[in-house]
């Protein structure tokens, strides 16, 4: 299916620069900001000039990746803020950037077309073209780049690939840690919900979904491995020995295990796990 290719508004950018630019220095800040905001021919070649790194927000590629590599990438930025993704830019072990540009650009269509299939329909996205036949700055004189922008919508995450491919799986929920694209704990999982209740755009589905959550928070702390010390997908909480009374059996340990696995199966049934 067709998903949408759409303006990446104004005020969105705006959100985004501020969220995602405290790293930088003046320079690359100035450069970053105001190609987010308007990403035109200028703000790109300012922002190539700039020789900003990759960052979470921020990929650079010499080639269009495989379909399936792409389509992992941009889950991963639409459930960490959004991002973008310049093509025909190669990055050294330094993170220095090198403006080699692309031999021929590809059809934009044809790119939405490959994608589709591992992508919700609800993610926004939007393929620039970039040639520069003249330039004041060399280094890209005559080359030709494309973006893709990644647009964040926090009502909608975490959102999963909508099929299985090579290094991409169906059951997983993927984000941005750094440069890397990796998968998401219980505790980015929780976090991605906690975005998208805070919107008050929510179903009951999302209610429910953050109860189970809620409860497995409880029953990780009372798990005799986890007794002393926090949770390992959550923070410190109350233990049931606290609401119900002190219990020390075996199969008091036991039972505690048997929920602790039926919840998460329960918490993978509703995000398609």
């Amino acid at each position: 299916m067709a998903y949408l290719l759409v303006t990446w508004h104004r005020q969105c950018r705006r959100i985004y620069v501020r969220f995602f630019i405290m790293a930088l220095t003046k320079k690359q800040h100035e450069a970053f900001a105001k190609f987010f905001e308007s990403p035109t021919r200028s703000a790109l070649r300012d922002l190539l000039k700039g020789n900003i790194g990759e960052t979470d927000y921020l990929d650079f590629k010499e080639t269009w990746p495989e379909p399936v590599k792409l389509a992992k990438h941009i889950l991963a930025m639409a459930n960490s803020g959004g991002g973008a993704i310049v093509v025909g830019v190669k990055q050294s072990e330094d993170n220095a950037v090198e403006a080699i540009g692309l031999e021929k650009l590809e059809d934009k269509s044809d790119i939405s077309k490959k994608i589709a299939s591992y992508l919700p329909s609800e993610i926004a996205l939007e393929i620039l073209d970039f040639t520069y036949t003249e330039s004041e700055y060399e280094k890209i004189r005559g080359k030709s780049f494309q973006v893709m922008l990644v647009e964040y919508n926090p009502k909608i995450v975490p959102l999963l690939p909508k099929k299985e491919g090579d290094g991409i799986r169906r059951n997983a929920v993927y984000i941005r840690k750094g440069t890397n694209t990796e998968e998401a704990n219980y505790e980015d999982l929780q976090e991605l919900i906690n975005k998208r209740l805070e919107t008050g755009y929510s179903t009951q589905k999302s209610f429910e979904l953050y109860k189970h959550l809620d409860q497995l928070k409880v029953l990780d702390i009372n798990q005799p491995r986890n007794k002393s010390r926090k949770g390992r997908f959550f923070g410190d909480m109350r233990t049931l020995g606290d609401i119900f009374g002190p219990h020390n059996s075996l199969e008091y340990d036991k039972f505690l295990e048997g929920l602790y696995e039926k919840k998460k199966k329960i918490i993978e049934r509703e995000i398609g796990l």
